[in-house]
């Protein structure tokens, strides 16, 4: 086995105070190797997937998350089985002293992004930066009037790094209340800056009163990455 993925012959120990975040090279992964891990509805989908790239994403993010899961939990791995809330957010039903066990994932191009931790909601995103991408027209129609004012204010040749920035923060932050895009892209602001943590304003009340914050994870060439969880004093702890 590679040397970066010993991590899943280990046992994450999981707690409420700490976040496990795993940056995986897909390109590491032989996916077919991963295929005997899969649900009969998982293994379904990915003969659904009809573009190469799509189906390693799918396939090696499932089967790890699944590997990381039963070990963490002492399951064998057929005991883990992923169901999905009223927006389509995996969850699984197994809990740790009784506490639930909450993840998220995210991929783009060759690379994906697991996360673990304890009786927190969390939620991640990675995005693969596309230099060609029409930033202005998607800032105008998903980002909130006080996030397109700091866009507008940002310097010409620091936009895009800003853009994506806040893209990945705000895809985070929706994934990790677990309402999706339905929530409304605009109904929150985060920070355009190149600060490592930051708190969410949220201007609808349809969400609970806790304090949400992003944090700008591991440094990735062309990509950028965020977590969003409500626990302010949480550790991350990385692994890649």
């Amino acid at each position: 086995m590679n040397n970066s993925l010993q991590f899943l012959d280990k046992k994450i120990e999981l707690s409420n105070d700490k976040i496990h975040v795993f940056l995986l090279n897909l390109e590491e992964f032989n996916y077919k190797e991963f295929l005997f891990c899969l649900s009969e509805e998982e293994s379904e989908r990915a003969t659904r997937l009809k573009v190469e790239e799509k189906k390693k994403q799918f396939v090696v993010t499932r089967a790890v998350l699944r590997k990381l899961l039963s070990k963490s939990l002492s399951k064998v791995e057929e005991e883990i089985v992923f169901l999905y809330g009223q927006h389509k957010k995996p969850y699984i039903e197994n809990k740790l002293n009784n506490k639930s066990v909450e993840f998220n994932i995210s991929h783009s191009g060759e690379y994906a992004l697991i996360a673990i931790t304890l009786d927190r909601k969390v939620g991640v995103d990675i995005e693969k930066i596309n230099n060609d991408v029409d930033y202005q027209s998607l800032s105008k129609r998903f980002f909130s009037e006080k996030e397109n004012k700091e866009l507008d204010k940002t310097d010409k040749e620091k936009k895009l790094d800003a853009f994506y920035r806040a893209w990945v923060r705000k895809e985070s932050f929706i994934k990790a209340i677990g309402k999706g895009i339905v929530f409304g892209l605009d109904n929150f602001s985060v920070s355009l800056g190149d600060n490592k943590k930051n708190k969410v304003n949220i201007v609808s009340k349809d969400i609970d009163s806790e304090q949400w914050y992003c944090y700008d994870l591991m440094e990735v060439i062309n990509y950028k990455t965020a977590l969003t969880s409500c626990n302010e004093s949480a550790e991350i702890i990385f692994y890649q």
